[in-house]
């Protein structure tokens, strides 16, 4: 067993989906899911294509707030515009990873990214959906991750629907040409899985440490219990070396973990510690 911390786990769960039969999207900045790609490149993926800020065929990089959009452009193959992606990758049945953080999620497998509350008068205003709903519909695995495993986030009911993957089942969505593949969801308790509509979702393996009926005490909706419940596979030693050496030096991937406060005093010190590091940089090459 190695020494890590719980987003290193779910990082690693998620790079298990990524491989080189599709083309893996990286959507907004979120550093959990960015970093999750960046490992799989890294290991068991080397030939996995990735397509990042319309960045053609992009490398693996290292994350920062600052320096990486500049990175994913300079080593890619080819740069593309959105319109050429959208139509090509993700309603050309090209897409095989997304990953997914919204605010809720319900039994149903509906998702929230606008509000919580009342949409005229909302207790909290959200981003939006963006691509997520589009995304969410086409492409082959879809990831949705939480920073905490609760009954604030996995909910009887969503106070917004911004989107839903249906149908679920394989043989109705090839019907409808579109890409079979489940939803599943990677918290730091479980990895939750649904497939089918007219079922809940089940518990597919259960993290280290952590008992059933924690999972069922913190989920807001019904749940399906096999008999046999695997175990989240627990991060390598090469993999953990690999995240916080290469791919996140910064650890940017607590921040899906943080209270707000504590990501504002993460993003000041993220900025602080990357321009350190460019004058850093700029002196040893004056002196050089």
């Amino acid at each position: 067993m190695s020494d890590y911390r719980i987003e290193e786990l779910m990082v690693c769960r998620i790079a298990s989906e990524v491989d080189d039969s599709g083309v893996t999207v990286l959507g907004s900045f979120t550093p959990l899911a960015y970093a999750a790609y960046m490992l799989a490149k890294l290991t068991h993926a080397q030939d996995a294509y990735l397509v990042g800020f319309n960045a053609i065929g992009m490398p693996a990089v290292e994350l920062n707030l600052t320096g990486v959009e500049a990175a994913i452009y300079s080593g890619a193959l080819a740069y593309w515009s959105f319109g050429p992606t959208t139509q090509t990758v993700h309603l050309g049945k090209r897409g095989l990873v997304e990953c997914v953080s919204p605010a809720q999620i319900d039994g149903s497998g509906a998702f929230n990214l606008a509000c919580i509350g009342d949409y005229n008068n909302p207790k909290v205003r959200m981003p939006g959906g963006a691509g997520s709903p589009e995304v969410m519909q086409h492409y082959e695995r879809i990831l949705v991750y939480f920073g905490r495993h609760d009954k604030r986030t996995l909910v009887d009911k969503v106070d917004f629907r911004t989107g839903q993957r249906y149908p679920l089942e394989a043989s109705a969505r090839l019907e409808r040409g579109l890409l079979a593949g489940a939803i599943r969801v990677i918290t730091p308790l479980a990895v939750l899985v649904k497939d089918d509509d007219a079922k809940p979702f089940r518990i597919e393996t259960l993290n280290p440490g952590v008992d059933v009926t924690e999972v069922i005490e913190n989920t807001g909706f019904e749940l399906e219990v096999p008999t046999n419940i695997g175990t989240t596979a627990e991060p390598t030693p090469e993999q953990i070396k690999l995240l916080r050496d290469r791919i996140d030096p910064y650890a940017t991937i607590k921040f899906d973990f943080l209270d707000a406060q504590s990501r504002k005093d993460m993003l000041r010190d993220l900025l602080q510690g990357e321009w350190d590091r460019a004058l850093a940089t700029s002196r040893e090459n004056v002196g050089a």
